[in-house]
């Protein structure tokens, strides 16, 4: 009987602690007049501290699992340490999503970015669905590590969920398919 109540109780918990949603991302370095991608496991690349070529961007992915209503807002928060690590540079998000950046309020050094689309119109990231095309660019002054996760907050006419951002994995290259008889054929000539 105690046991069957204790099961009881923990199910609402458990419930209550899957995530509504997430947030992945991206990071890239500029480098000449391209953009490239780095990992958290890649070394810093050179320059990308100093200016002028301490130029980078984030692309975000926002993932709604639960929110049966939808996202309608998401923010972005920088240098949530207070340590003036980045600088806001230019944002843009998806097509009739609206974007607005909040600067420092001194002696502050953290800022945010909020992307917006109106409930009544305007694509909302719906249930079970993943909306990319959110970025970000500053310019980076920690010479010791690469920019990685940062804090942020989905917003749905049903609540909100504060979270911290994940890196997405790279993409893979497509493999053509072939048969084991043909792979075979070519390293037994």
């Amino acid at each position: 009987m105690i046991l069957l109540l204790v099961g009881f109780l923990l199910v609402p918990l458990t419930a209550d602690a899957l995530p509504k949603g997430d947030v992945g991302y991206k990071v890239y370095h500029q480098e000449g007049s391209k953009w490239i991608r780095y990992m958290q496991s890649d070394a810093f690349p050179p320059g990308g501290a100093t200016p002028p070529t301490n130029v980078w961007k984030y692309e975000y992915e926002v993932t709604n699992y639960l929110f049966t209503n939808g996202v309608y807002e998401f923010m972005i928060f920088f240098n949530s340490d207070n340590l003036l690590w980045a600088t806001y540079t230019s944002a843009l998000g998806p097509t009739t999503w609206a974007v607005a950046y909040s600067p420092p309020i001194a002696p502050n050094k953290n800022w945010k970015v909020r992307f917006r689309t109106p409930t009544t119109s305007g694509y909302m990231v719906m249930p079970n669905n993943t909306l990319p095309g959110y970025s970000v660019q500053f310019t980076w002054v920690r010479p010791d590590t690469l920019p990685g996760t940062q804090n942020t907050d989905l917003k749905s006419s049903t609540g909100s969920e504060a979270d911290v951002t994940h890196e997405l994995p790279p993409e893979q290259t497509p493999v053509a398919e072939d048969t084991w008889g043909r792979i075979k054929s070519l390293f037994l000539r």
